[in-house]
């Protein structure tokens, strides 16, 4: 571990889980990650205090909450998070899939947009270390290899940098996954029971995003997060904080706990996240992190689909995501259908703008005196 810190140049991410398992009851199932970005040069002095609030080298929130003491140690580590921590970003995908009982394929979409926005920046500055939580080896055999395999996958596919690198340890070996464990329980105690006090105080700090929603960029406040990219639009789905002027998305009123029904918190975001939709490069990211070259393919043909309207412009950097994208997941001969559909809708780009260019006579009439354009 000392030697990936020392190594890396930006500040580093760690990365815990939590997640309720689809039931034969009528509680909602979700899971949701959530990164503590703690800077290169801080992460001594971080560990330090973390372990010397609960004077302990052992962590684990949910065991701490089942007492009083062990609640008041909870917000005093949350407190210190929200002052000592650079940012923190939360994904959670509220959609489980019903061919993903033991919810593989969820921890792998918010593994990958979490990914994604975390690593968005560029310079000295931007994240490229993630250090995730090790998965228990008998609940999850080969998870840890898993997750490294979604992170190559996104960097074989041009979605995130090349130099991105993830590192699974245990919270014995490295405390300052005890932040990314205070972050993603208070987020789920919100989420799931409406009992919004925990993740209060990391709202300031904090960006969630909805893996069914548009992806947007986070919180452009802070120096270490890259400017708006060109083309990206803002999505009611995103909720970043409370300097918008109005409450995040899983922030929402005291809710209904959990009784057969379902949290006012978790229903609004599943109603934010059906309004907002999915936009390509989401679903672009999305496809590599799960594998699924049906949903590349489904990405691909909405892209056409949008493309063939009047007056849309065109996407190179799409355009090249999704060829790339192809050629990571899909076999060799599929990869090329991609690539042909989307060389065939340059040239009819081509042709059409060659149809409507101005002649040579009319360009010299229109430079007669007095004319404008």
């Amino acid at each position: 571990m000392a030697e990936l810190y020392r190594t890396t140049t930006g500040p580093v991410a760690f990365i815990d889980e939590s997640y309720r398992e689809p039931l034969h009851t009528d509680e909602r199932p979700f899971y949701s990650m959530s990164a503590v970005i703690v800077g290169r040069d801080q992460g001594a002095l971080v560990r330090d205090v973390l372990m010397d609030i609960p004077g302990s080298t052992y962590w684990h929130t949910t065991e701490a909450y089942r007492t009083q003491a062990g609640k008041r140690v909870i917000r005093e580590m949350i407190d210190y998070i929200a002052g000592a921590a650079e940012y923190n970003i939360v994904t959670v995908q509220t959609q489980i899939r019903r061919d993903d009982p033991a919810m593989k394929t969820a921890r792998h979409e918010c593994l990958g947009a979490l990914t994604k926005e975390l690593t968005r920046g560029s310079g000295a500055n931007a994240v490229r270390l993630l250090v995730v939580e090790s998965r228990n080896a008998r609940s999850h055999p080969g998870g840890d290899a898993d997750d490294a395999r979604v992170i190559k996958q996104l960097r074989s596919a041009g979605t995130v940098d090349r130099h991105v690198h993830v590192h699974h340890t245990s919270p014995a070996k490295e405390p300052l996954l005890w932040a990314a464990d205070l972050s993603v329980w208070a987020f789920r105690r919100n989420l799931a029971v409406g009992d919004k006090q925990w993740f209060e105080p990391l709202q300031d700090i904090s960006t969630v995003l909805h893996v069914d929603g548009a992806d947007v960029s986070v919180k452009r406040s802070n120096p270490h997060l890259p400017q708006q990219s060109p083309g990206v639009q803002r999505a009611v789905s995103h909720e970043s904080g409370r300097g918008r002027g109005r409450e995040p998305a899983v922030a929402s009123s005291p809710s209904v706990v959990f009784d057969g029904s379902e949290s006012e918190a978790l229903a609004r975001i599943r109603r934010i996240a059906g309004a907002a939709g999915k936009s390509v490069d989401q679903e672009v990211a999305l496809a590599v992190a799960t594998g699924e070259p049906q949903r590349l393919v489904a990405a691909a043909n909405a892209y056409l689909k949008q493309s063939r309207q009047s007056g849309t412009p065109s996407q190179p950097r799409t355009e090249a995501a999704l060829a790339q994208a192809a050629q990571t997941i899909m076999k060799p001969e599929n990869a090329q259908k991609v690539s042909a559909a989307l060389k065939q809708l340059r040239e009819r780009r081509a042709a059409e703008a060659e149809t409507h260019a101005p002649t040579v006579a009319q360009q010299q009439s229109d430079r007669r005196p007095g004319y404008q354009r």
